[in-house]
């Protein structure tokens, strides 16, 4: 029924010999065809059920120009093993083709169940990338405060792998798994939920975030040109671009020294759309000094000048290529009285996964990581009045 009300859907149920449930694999048609218009980074992780029978809840997500989560498939596997993985992945290279562009960026604990190999078997062409930590501070600082996870990134993982500045793909901001980590989050009451129920509250919140969002881009003036999130740090950095000295490089058209506030001088390339900084690089919007050099490039041209700070902007930040990716709509599945349900779909059955009882509440909350601090939880406070105060100022 999903797959009815949403044309191009892909979905996929795997039962073991005994015709109990194991594996499943949902891509809605919207997600799929909206994709090609989004950043080429797709997060992955995984989050526990809280079920009898166990199993997790495995989402594929990608992040639109603006900053908002942007679903791709979602799955229920019995654990993060090297069994399931595999099958996540051969069902998630059927709707996402494989690309040279295209990024992979999997939680550190994910890693356990998800082999480099895995992903480099089914995604031939694209560059693999893995989170061992996320943190923003320069690594020398890092170190000092957490040696253990600073020798883990430099003897398990390689630096290519977590140092977006030297990665061989483009990861964008997507340095962390802070994407999925969120969608765990949005979901944390419905994991608790047997397995129809939960699928109908994730399809609903997709349906949600998809209308919101189209209405966001539809509500957009004809006169931008970038998404709200970029054009906002552009307006922050002009202000600061203006103060900086500029020096064109032996008569470089488009090649200019800035003097940067710190005293470094950066070398800009306005043709290539690099800078020495490297985030003009990362980022695929304009840096400070590229900002600065656009100036100076712009007040060198006069009136003859055509070139505007958007088109330094990657085709992904324009609004019209935000708006292509929530042109269609995802629909919820009606109720089953109005169901169709063809004669061949209606003799498949399936069995539940068998499940061992366990003693004890289930956890409610994630362990903290090594080194992580958790805050301490407040104490509650009684309203009922203490023997010692006076009561009189109530009557």
């Amino acid at each position: 029924m999903l797959e009815q009300e949403n044309p191009g859907s892909k979905t996929n149920v795997q039962l073991d010999a005994l015709h109990r449930f194991e594996y499943l694999f949902v891509a809605l048609g919207a997600s799929i065809e909206g994709f090609q218009w989004m950043r080429k980074v797709i997060v992955v992780d995984a989050t526990f059920l809280k079920t009898v029978y166990g199993g997790q809840l495995v989402f594929a997500t990608a992040q639109d120009p603006n900053h908002h989560h942007y679903p791709i498939a979602f799955g229920i596997i019995d654990s993060e093993n090297h069994s399931s993985w595999p099958w996540f992945l051969e069902n998630l290279k059927a709707v996402v083709p494989d690309d040279p562009e295209l990024v992979f960026n999997v939680k550190g604990h994910a890693q356990q169940g998800v082999k480099k190999d895995d992903v480099v078997d089914k995604f031939i062409k694209c560059a693999h990338a893995y989170t061992g930590s996320e943190f923003k501070k320069e690594f020398d600082e890092f170190r000092k405060l957490y040696p253990a996870c600073a020798k883990f990134l430099v003897d398990k993982i390689d630096v290519e792998r977590w140092a977006r500045c030297i990665f061989e793909g483009e990861k964008y901001n997507l340095d962390t798994s802070n994407s999925c980590e969120s969608m765990n989050s949005v979901f944390r009451k419905d994991r608790k939920l047997s397995l129809l129920p939960m699928l109908d509250k994730i399809i609903e919140k997709f349906a949600f975030w998809s209308n919101k969002y189209r209405n966001e881009c539809a509500s957009m003036p004809s006169t931008k040109v970038v998404v709200p999130f970029v054009e906002n740090v552009l307006h922050e950095r002009c202000p600061i671009a203006k103060r900086l000295t500029v020096r064109e490089v032996n008569g470089q058209e488009f090649l200019f020294d800035v003097f940067g506030s710190d005293g470094v001088v950066y070398l800009v390339d306005l043709a290539s759309k690099t800078c020495v900084c490297r985030m003009f690089d990362i980022d695929k919007y304009p840096c400070v000094h590229a900002i600065a050099a656009l100036m100076a490039k712009i007040k060198k041209d006069g009136r003859m000048s055509t070139l505007s700070v958007y088109d330094l902007c990657s085709r992904y930040y324009l609004v019209e290529t935000w708006a292509r990716a929530y042109v269609k709509t995802i629909y919820t599945v009606p109720h089953i009285s109005t169901w169709a349900i063809p004669e061949d779909v209606l003799k498949l059955f399936a069995y539940p996964p068998d499940y061992t009882a366990k003693r004890g509440r289930n956890q409610e909350e994630r362990h903290p990581s090594e080194g992580e601090s958790r805050k301490k939880k407040k104490k509650k406070t009684s309203n009922k009045c203490k023997p010692h105060q006076d009561l009189g100022v109530f009557f």
